[in-house]
Formats: C-alpha cells, sequence, structure tokens
C-alpha cells in the first residue's frame, strides 16, 4: 500500500482514537464537529471529520478520517486559530487551520508533502466517546447499520464483487437483517465481519473494538498442533502445551469456524495467520460460538507426554494486554529484537553478514540512509533485510530508499550476497516490496510464502456504521505487482520454522541464510 495523502500503516485491525494531549480551555477556543476532505498535492483526498471539544476543562481534538483515525498531539487552539500536530503510523505531520465563518482550513504536510484540508462546521462538539464503537443496538439501530454496510462497502470499494458475487452478498446480508433480534451483540459483529471477508481480499473488514476483551496468550499452528507460545503473569502452566479443545469445542472445529471470519480470496498462509490471533479475541470466540462467555474461556491442553489438564483464562481489554512472555529458550532470535525500531541493522561480524531487521516504514528515509552508512563502513559480502514481520505503510517509500539503491550496488546485487526473508504475515507495502526484490533485483527470497497475493485490491479507505461506530474498512485500488507467473509471492528457498526450533529459540531462515558460501 502507497501513500495517498494521509499515510498509513493501519492494516488489520485494532481500533485507535486520535485523542490531542490534555490542554488547559480558553475562552475563544474553537469548538464543534467538522466535517470535509483533505486534498493531497496530487489531487487524491481523504474524508475528515474533525472533532474539537472542551471536556473537564481540557482541550481535546479528535481527527477521524477515511485513512484511519489519528493520534492527536500538540493542539492548541485561540479565537478563529486551531493547530496540532498527528502521527499517521508511518509519518508525523502537522496542521494549522483558520476558522472563517462556519469554514474551517488551511494546510497540513505530512513526510514532506502539503496538502489542504477544508472543513465545515456540522454541529456542536461530540463528546470525547462518542465516536466508540457499541454493539449493545436496538434492533432498529442494527437494521439500519446492516443496511449502511450493505451500501457503503460496494460502493467504496473499487471491486466488490471480484470474487463474491452481488447475489450471495445480497443473500449474506438479507439472511443477518433477518436473524436480528436471534443474534447476540458478539454474533452480530462476527456475521458482518464473514460478509466483509467474503468480499476476498486482506485490506477490507471490520477493526475490532477496543472495549472487546482479549485473552493474554499468543497461539502458534505447527502442523496440525496448536500451542501455546506465550502467557501472561500466572498463566506459566499453559505455556508449551497443545490445545485440545477451546471450552467444549474440539480444536479441529474451532479452526475451522475462525477461517470463516479470514479473507477468502487470499493466500492460506495470510487466513491461517489471521485466524491464530481470532483464537484469542474474546468478541470472535464468543461470536463464533465456541464460548459462552468472551470474559473468561477454558482451554482442555495437553502436555507432550499426554496429560490433559483445564487452564481458564482471563480475558482483558484488546491492546491492554500485559508483558507476554515466551517459552522459547536461549536468547531471542535477531528477528523478535527491537520490535519498536522500524528498521534496525548489525553485524554478524564472524559471518561478514549485515543483518537489518525492517519492522516498518516510519522515518525510513533516515533509517535508510543509516543503513546504507554501514554498508559502506563494513563492506558486508552478505546483506540480509528481514521483513517477516513487517505489516506495510508506503511501497514507493520502500521502492525509493532501499530497493532502487540496493539494485545500483554492484557489491551486493549478486546472488547469494542479497537476501530478503519473508513469512505469510508479509504484508501490504512490505509484500509489494518483496515482490520488487524478487522481480527487480538478485535477491534470494527466503522463509514462507506471503499471505497477501501481489496482484491484488489494497488501499483501503474506512468509514463507520450509524449506530454502533464499527470502522468498516475497502480495498480502494487494485495493484500488480507480478507481471508474469504465478499470483503469489513464494520464497526461493521455504523454511518452514518446527516446533522444536521455536523452543529452542533457534530462526532456521536466519541460519540458512548465514550457512551459504559467499559468492
Amino acid at each position: 500500500m502507497r501513500r495517498m495523502i494521509l499515510a498509513s500503516a493501519l492494516c488489520l485491525f485494532s481500533a485507535a482514537t486520535g485523542v490531542a494531549e490534555a490542554s488547559t480551555c480558553k475562552p475563544g477556543d474553537i469548538t464543534g464537529l467538522y466535517k470535509g476532505v483533505a486534498h493531497g498535492s496530487d489531487g487524491s483526498g481523504a474524508e475528515v471529520t474533525l472533532n474539537l471539544l472542551c471536556a473537564d476543562g481540557e482541550y481535546v481534538v479528535q481527527l477521524f478520517t477515511s485513512q484511519g483515525d489519528f493520534k492527536v498531539t500538540d493542539a492548541s487552539g485561540g479565537s478563529g486559530h486551531v493547530k496540532f500536530n498527528f502521527d499517521t503510523g508511518a509519518s508525523l505531520a502537522a496542521t494549522d487551520l483558520t476558522l472563517a465563518g462556519s469554514k474551517l482550513s488551511g494546510a497540513y504536510i505530512v513526510a514532506g508533502d502539503h496538502g489542504t484540508m477544508t472543513l465545515s462546521r456540522v454541529g456542536p462538539a461530540l463528546a470525547r466517546d462518542a465516536m466508540v464503537a457499541r454493539l449493545d443496538l436496538t434492533r432498529a439501530q442494527w437494521r439500519e447499520d446492516i443496511d449502511t454496510f450493505a451500501r457503503e462497502l460496494p460502493r467504496r470499494h473499487a471491486n466488490a464483487f471480484f470474487s463474491l458475487s452481488r447475489i450471495a452478498f445480497d443473500a449474506q446480508v438479507a439472511a443477518l437483517k433477518g436473524a436480528v433480534g436471534r443474534l447476540h451483540s458478539d454474533e452480530m459483529f462476527v456475521a458482518l465481519l464473514r460478509i466483509a471477508n467474503a468480499i476476498g481480499d486482506g485490506h477490507t473488514g471490520l477493526v475490532t473494538p477496543l472495549d472487546r476483551k482479549s485473552l493474554p496468550i499468543e497461539i502458534g499452528k505447527f502442523g496440525d498442533d496448536f500451542r501455546i507460545t506465550a502467557v501472561g503473569p500466572g498463566l506459566d502452566g499453559a505455556l508449551g502445551a497443545r490445545i485440545v479443545r477451546i471450552a467444549d469445542m474440539p480444536i479441529a472445529e474451532a479452526w475451522t469456524r475462525a477461517l470463516t471470519i479470514t479473507p477468502q480470496s487470499e493466500m492460506m498462509e495470510l487466513r491461517e495467520g489471521r485466524a491464530v490471533i481470532y483464537l484469542t479475541r474474546g468478541i470472535t470466540l464468543h461470536g463464533l460460538g465456541i464460548v459462552r462467555d468472551r470474559n473468561q474461556v477454558t482451554f482442555t491442553l495437553a502436555t507432550d507426554t499426554g496429560r490433559l489438564f483445564p487452564m481458564k483464562i482471563n480475558g482483558a481489554l484488546v491492546g491492554g494486554n500485559p508483558t507476554l512472555h515466551s517459552i522459547a529458550a536461549g536468547p531471542t532470535p535477531l528477528w523478535k529484537q527491537n520490535p519498536e525500531q522500524p528498521l534496525w541493522c548489525r553485524e554478524v561480524s564472524e559471518r561478514r553478514a549485515l543483518y537489518c531487521a525492517f519492522h516498518s516504514y516510519q522515518g525510513l528515509e533516515e533509517h535508510a540512509a543509516l543503513m546504507l552508512a554501514m554498508i559502506d563502513k563494513s563492506h558486508p559480502t552478505k546483506l540480509i533485510i528481514d521483513m517477516r514481520d513487517n505489516g506495510g505503510g508506503d511501497n514507493a517509500e520502500g521502492y525509493k530508499w532501499l530497493i532502487k539503491p540496493l539494485k545500483a550496488r554492484a557489491d551486493l546485487n549478486v546472488k547469494g550476497r542479497l537476501f530478503v526473508l519473508i513469512g505469510p504475515l508479509t504484508f501490504s507495502a512490505a509484500m509489494n516490496n518483496a515482490a520488487q526484490f524478487a522481480d527487480e533485483t538478485k535477491a534470494t527470497l527466503v522463509g514462507q510464502t506471503i499471505g497477501e497475493k501481489p496482484n491484488s485490491y489494497q488501499e483501503p479507505r474506512q468509514f463507520r456504521l450509524p449506530n454502533s461506530h464499527l470502522i468498516v474498512r475497502a480495498s480502494t485500488l487494485f495493484y500488480s505487482f507480478r507481471k508474469t507467473g504465478e499470483n503469489a509471492v513464494r520464497p526461493h528457498k521455504e523454511i518452514v520454522p518446527t516446533w522444536h526450533d521455536f523452543v529452542s529459540g533457534r530462526d532456521p531462515v536466519l541460519d540458512w541464510v548465514l550457512a551459504q558460501p559467499t559468492r
């Protein structure tokens, strides 16, 4: 996915709210609800809703756009004037707006690009929590939300029926409207999620509300086994155990149900990567009919000796989980280190290799320049770029600051010297750039097949349902990053980590690369 006007690395599907750091309200500060558009220098546009309010003596700014809800900082208001900074997830941005009558307009700058915002006041300011998703709706409210979903998703998507037929879509919507009153709120959410994912592409879907519970565990799939790979405090007894049942349901049936709410036209690698996450979320476990209580789930687990035992796990708020710790022994593998750093590099001196973990696109120009400086200083015989957990950002930036410079280097753009590590959840812009590495450079791709197809619908934009305020995301552009051959990005060398690899803390993908003779 590339940046159009407000670059966003938002991928799937956890909600964020753009709220300014608290500042004291002053007489004359601008308040109200404003709606309009932001226009980029390339002529593209995004819908914008700006909520400016004074709550308990604090000046609050909330920014909701069709490209995402962005965190606002350093807001200040005055008589006819408001300015603030915001974080798009890929770049920091700033805007300065002036009020003239009921119009609020001005300029913004993001990643060196300038644009304009033009907004109109549509009413008084909303309460701070007015846009927070809620599922406690009346039957009439649910039906209105379903009607909005059924009308707006096809209208906003570039081609909503490229895989799912219009007849099938309408039939699923009609069945859901008929079930209003019989389904509880989590079932309603999951039913909408299932229809959105039936569209097929990995960028179209629903954002999970933040008030729903998530279990403080991680699950990994190793062959046909599902294992507890990380836990929160007090759950050490579950570490490493195989999952036999969730509540009263065999894990195989729970898995089959979880796959129904994953993007139906993407590779199974992506679908499985998302399904294991849904098995740890109370809202989806409850909505799929796997458990009776989203807040507390009993797992039946098995040790490697075959002993069965139950483990009751209480949920926590999505995004508010305690720190999880893993069963893996030994040092943390390099690709799991420093996840907060967008791009960092380390010399593996005994192999004359430079390893670079490329986690995100935030500040890529600066970080790529540091990487190139390290290359010039150390003259590695191997450069390893690890994109296995990169969820995307702006593929144009990746091409400009990584692929193009490396493509021009005769010392590294050589078979056996340039390696790119990929995995099932290498997503969006990261998938795009991995395909470009494969097609335009001498890079050897190592790891697992990427779950998103290179020729697919991307560039999602979002809208809210009127009563639940659930966020729906719809892809708006079709990209072709594979001109010939199979519509997939597969590694030249496939390596699937095993349970033994995980437990021992080994990274067989990196180990294989380091073991290759230098050319």
